[in-house]
């Protein structure tokens, strides 16, 4: 189970009556008591959690970063149904790129993706100030959303198919953009507006990635950035084409993703 799952389900889920009955005990006596599903409660669960990865060994940044990831999950799915899986880019959601070839160039359009991201949200750090935001704080969501996530989930099981790359880092991938998207999700929520969390995250996806195409065979690698690199970034990108020339094309273009579905 995931660090977000798990720091996600200790915040959500009440503590055991015994839990419960030991951290009312705890407590100084009051006229009144807090329910066992109270957050008071739950954040002993959720300290706890985090205690033991860090014990286990998980990087210090997830450790850091728990409690605003696990806000940011929880509003995520308190507030948002799932974006939908026609947007631009992952359409085709269920059909996996199956040319290893065409799967190695859109994971690298997808590294141009993230780039695109996190330079708009720090952008937004100061473009976009506090308590209004007064800017449209979809875009970063959307974008990661059509232009990461999907991608990533129909190219990379193939490069382990195709070349026996570690399945484990593959899920460790997805699952750290997933969690960018819940923080991102909470930022278009403005529950908390937060964007050094959501930098975090995608520069540790990118550096993953990256250390993921180092293992793949040198000629599949050069390949795919042959591919990629051939694609003509001058069309429109909403014109026909592979989806990795469309997806840089959008980034080239400023293209802005709009109600989703971009």
């Amino acid at each position: 189970m995931s660090l977000a799952t798990r720091t996600t389900t200790a915040l959500i889920r009440g503590p055991t009556p015994a839990g419960a009955s030991l951290a009312r005990r705890a407590r100084p006596a009051r006229s009144r008591r807090l329910p066992a599903g109270s957050p008071a409660v739950a954040s002993s669960s959720r300290s706890s959690s985090d205690v033991d990865d860090h014990r286990a060994g998980r990087p210090d940044a997830r450790v850091a970063l728990a409690p605003a990831l696990a806000a940011a999950v929880a509003s995520a799915h308190l507030a948002f149904a799932p974006l939908p899986a026609s947007a631009l880019y992952n359409k085709d959601l269920d059909i996996p790129i199956t040319d290893p070839t065409q799967a190695v160039s859109v994971v690298y359009a997808v590294r141009d993706s993230i780039a695109d991201v996190v330079g708009q949200i720090k952008d937004f750090e100061t473009s976009c100030p506090a308590p209004t935001f007064p800017c449209d704080l979809s875009q970063p969501s959307v974008k990661i959303s059509s232009r990461v996530s999907g991608p990533l989930k129909r190219s990379l099981p193939t490069l382990s198919e195709a070349y026996g790359a570690d399945p484990y880092a593959v899920q460790d991938i997805l699952q750290s953009v997933s969690t960018s998207e819940a923080m991102l999700y909470a930022n278009m929520a403005r529950v908390k507006v937060d964007f050094k969390g959501p930098v975090t995250f995608l520069d540790l996806v990118d550096s993953t990635i990256a250390a993921f195409l180092e293992e793949l065979p040198e000629d599949a690698r050069n390949a795919g950035r042959e591919r990629w690199e051939a694609c003509d970034l001058t069309v429109d990108p909403t014109e026909p084409g592979d989806l990795e020339c469309r997806m840089g094309r959008a980034v080239a273009s400023g293209a802005r993703p709009t109600g989703g579905m971009g």
